[in-house]
């Protein structure tokens, strides 16, 4: 499965590649169901529970200049989906990338595009708090 989107965009391209950088700032708003998470360095680890699944989310996060690629993986007993969730920065503009595949994929399709698609309705707005939290 690979869905894109794109948003328009009048925050800064490093005050949005930082935020975009930080786990706790992206997977629980995009991945809904994590409900247990830690970051440990550059790798983060959580528990998620969705339609009476229990399952792992496990994955890292590298960042650039102008994207932000966060390599995940998803394990439910032996049963295991790969992904990669990226965002391209570009002046004026983000572009989310989500590719997965694996464990659940068919299922989890339009459950996952809407996820991304919740995060950037009110994108501008939780990117414009959160550099006033941060003073970025």
């Amino acid at each position: 499965m690979n869905y894109i989107a794109e948003i328009g965009t009048e925050h800064p391209q490093e005050s949005i590649r930082v935020l975009l950088s930080d786990p706790h700032f992206v997977i629980p708003r995009v991945f809904k169901s994590v409900k247990e998470f830690r970051v440990e360095g550059s790798s983060f680890r959580g528990v998620a529970r969705y339609f009476g699944f229990e399952y792992e989310v496990l994955g890292n996060v590298y960042s650039s200049v102008n994207e932000v690629s966060y390599p995940f993986t998803l394990r439910h007993g032996d049963d295991v989906g790969t992904g990669r969730l990226r965002f391209l920065i570009q002046p004026g503009s983000v572009r989310v990338i989500l590719e997965y595949e694996g464990w659940m994929e068919w299922f989890s399709r339009g459950i996952l595009k809407g996820w991304v698609r919740d995060f950037l309705t009110d994108f501008e707005e939780v990117v414009r708090m959160e550099r006033i939290k941060r003073r970025l």
